[in-house]
Formats: C-alpha cells, sequence, structure tokens
C-alpha cells in the first residue's frame, strides 16, 4: 500500500515557484482547522497565535479564518461526514477492506486534505510544514520535503496508534512527542526516527484560580469536579460511587457520550439532585467551571496527556487520578495518583485526603503547572526546534 499511496498522492510535478515571503513561511495543516473545535484544532490555534509574530503563517484546512481559528486558510475537500465514505465503511466485506488500508472516514478526510494542501503548496510554497493526518499527511510531508527541500515536522496529538507510526514511518524531519512515554515507544516502533518531545502548554491567563465562577450554590460542598468523555474508558461509574460513599459533598460530571442517561441514573440514584449534576460545557466555559469546584477527578483507565488535569491545577484545584507511565510522567509530584485498580472507596479517601491539604498545597501546584507546562513555554519550544530545522536546512 505504501508504494501504491506514493504514486496515488505524490507523483511529479514541474517546476517549484519562487519564494518571495520576507519572513520565514511555516504551513500547518490540520483537516478540521477553521471547520471543528477539538482538542487539535484549539492546539494549533494557540501554537499559531503566539507564532505569529516570528513566522509568516498559514493553517490549511476546512474551514476560514476566525478568531478561534486565526491564519486558516480554506481548502475544498469532502471530510469524514461524507456519505460516500460512511456508506463504504458501513458495507460488509468494503468496509473492511477500507479500514485495513486506511481508508475509513476519518483517513478519507486526512487523503483528501492531503491532496488540496499538496496543489495548495505547489502554488505557495514554504520553508517548513507541519502535518496532521495520519499516513496521509505523512506522505504529504515526504512529498513536500523531496520536491521543495524544506523540513517537516510531524506533531503526534494522542498516544502512539497505528495512524501516529504510519506518520512516523514517512520519516519526518522531527516527529514531536507530548510525552517521554509515548516518545519512547516511537522510537521503538521507528528505529531513527528524529523524535523530541514538547509537552502541550496550559493558557495561565484563562486558567487561574482568580475570576468568574459557574454557580454552583445548589449542590452541597465540597464539589468535586470530572471532565471528559461519557464512555467506560473514563471511569466515571467509579467516581459516581465515590462520592456516595462520602458523607458529604457533591459530584459534577461535565461531558458527552454513550454513558450519558445510565450515569445520570446512577448519579440520582446514589446521590440526588443536590448532590450530582451531569452538564455539558463549552471549551470557553471551562475556567469557570474549574474555579467553581473544591478537587478535580479523573478516573479514567489511560490518558494520552491529561490535559484537563493540568487545568484543573492550574485552576488551583488538587487533582486526584489514576497512576500509569504518562500521568506519573506529567503529573507527579502535583497531583494525588492511585493505583490503577483504585476502588470507590479509594477515590473516596483520596479526596478527603486531598481537601484536607489544598489551602497548603496551593502554592506548589501553581508553581508547577507555572514551571513545566505554560503555553508560553511550549510555543518557546516550537520556536526553537523551528529555527534549528530551518538553519540546518
Amino acid at each position: 500500500m505504501s508504494s501504491i499511496g506514493n504514486r496515488f498522492l505524490f507523483k511529479n510535478n514541474p517546476s517549484t515557484p519562487p519564494r518571495g515571503a520576507a519572513r520565514k513561511r511555516i504551513v500547518f495543516v490540520l483537516s478540521g482547522y477553521g471547520k471543528v473545535l477539538r482538542g487539535a484544532e484549539r492546539f494549533v490555534s494557540g501554537l499559531a497565535s503566539r507564532l505569529g509574530d516570528r513566522y509568516d503563517i498559514a493553517v490549511l484546512g476546512g474551514g476560514p479564518a476566525s478568531p478561534d481559528a486565526p491564519y486558516a486558510v480554506p481548502l475544498r475537500f469532502p471530510d469524514r461526514t461524507n456519505r460516500l465514505a460512511d456508506l463504504a465503511n458501513r458495507t460488509p466485506g468494503v468496509g473492511h477492506f477500507l479500514r485495513l488500508f486506511q481508508l475509513d472516514p476519518l483517513n478519507w478526510e486526512w487523503l483528501f486534505c492531503a491532496l488540496a494542501a499538496k496543489k495548495w503548496l505547489l502554488h505557495n510554497p514554504c520553508d517548513l510544514l507541519v502535518t496532521e493526518g495520519g499516513r496521509w499527511g505523512g506522505l504529504l510531508g515526504r512529498w513536500a520535503h523531496r520536491r521543495f527541500g524544506i523540513p517537516v515536522v510531524d506533531v503526534a496529538h494522542g498516544a502512539p496508534s497505528r495512524w501516529e507510526t504510519a506518520a512516523a514511518r514517512c520519516r519526518p524531519q522531527a516527529y514531536v512527542s507530548l510525552t517521554r512515554v509515548s516518545a519512547d515507544e516511537m522510537a521503538r516502533r521507528v528505529p531513527g526516527l528524529a523524535v523530541r518531545v514538547i509537552p502541550i502548554g496550559i493558557d495561565l491567563d484563562r486558567f487561574t484560580p482568580d475570576g468568574p465562577r459557574e454557580d454552583l450554590s445548589a449542590l452541597q460542598r465540597p464539589v468535586t469536579l470530572s471532565v471528559g468523555a461519557l464512555e467506560p474508558l473514563k471511569g466515571m461509574d467509579t467516581l459516581v460511587r465515590a462520592a456516595a460513599l462520602r458523607p458529604a459533598g457533591s459530584l459534577v460530571i461535565l461531558g458527552r457520550g454513550p454513558r450519558h442517561d445510565g450515569l445520570a441514573a446512577l448519579g440520582q440514584s446514589l446521590l440526588g439532585p443536590g448532590r450530582f449534576l451531569l452538564a455539558d460545557a463549552g471549551a470557553d466555559a471551562m475556567p469557570r467551571w474549574y474555579r467553581a469546584a473544591d478537587v478535580f477527578a479523573s478516573a479514567s483507565a489511560s490518558e494520552a496527556f491529561g490535559i484537563v488535569c493540568l487545568e484543573a491545577l492550574a485552576s488551583g484545584l488538587p487533582v486526584v487520578t489514576l497512576d500509569d507511565p504518562v500521568r506519573r510522567e506529567v503529573l507527579s509530584p502535583a497531583a494525588s495518583l492511585l493505583p490503577p485498580d483504585a476502588s470507590p472507596s479509594a477515590f473516596a479517601g483520596a479526596l478527603d485526603a486531598a481537601l484536607s491539604t489544598a489551602a497548603a498545597t496551593l502554592p506548589g501546584r501553581l508553581a508547577f503547572v507555572r514551571c513545566r507546562y505554560s503555553a508560553a513555554r511550549m510555543a518557546d519550544a516550537y520556536a526553537a526546534l523551528f529555527d534549528s530545522l530551518l538553519a540546518a536546512r
């Protein structure tokens, strides 16, 4: 499939257009940019905003520029909601074949975004390309490096996966992982890969203990907050049962997903309306929710990075979550880490302990986030990486 993909997506092209930008031009490719506002889009938006005064930036994606999507350049391509892609994916036999060759609806979107980006780059060359989009984004980067001689950076927004491995095998000049754990795993999967570790940065102007708070006066104090997808992997049931074991206090869960109805029934049964709230909140409202709570909890079985835990720490909350290599690297020693098989009673005890020392540990928790995970620090790390690749070129 690699040779087929290369012939289909990256055939030879005519002469290179001349360059004319005074500043170095950096182009990001992210299919959902300007159209949706998920984690990857927010990440690129924040990074591009902080680097906009250093470089000439363009972000190629599916929608126009807006306050949430600065520097967006809209491209036309079918996305993952395309009816033909969905029908083919659900057809027995055909769907399996397409998924085998990474042509499911998500990869369909990445493929056609890469094709549109390739066409755009032929008329708008750049000095450095940052790709997203699994195998097809990786192949776009390989073509751009060979065609224009420019360095390519692939930023992994999640844990090592099939499509992340496929992208890494296209050999970008730098592959950025969020943690040392994932970097080591990708280096094992793709020997010789040029891996860098740059953690996600938190906007410390937004996530701070001071500022407006969501009104939770109808709930019993102390309030435990949890944020995440409402699916079995996130372990929200454990938190509901833990809250029920505590003599006082309430639980707020923010998120959406297939476990919504089941969690609503469980919460009302074990806690009742004065001690339980299941809601959804947009990203802009999240600082108010963090500030309104007293402690943050996550019972998720695994995390690629755990950004909500860092946002909670930056907002002044003590954090209780499960221990694994990623969270140990990212959150230790600022958070309370429980064994992976922690019971509801273990969570209840850890939450009580975190609340009892919350005031005393607040300065250390805030210093931890500000020192290691500021968005400004992240932007400086990317600028240093980009500058080193540009200089080497």
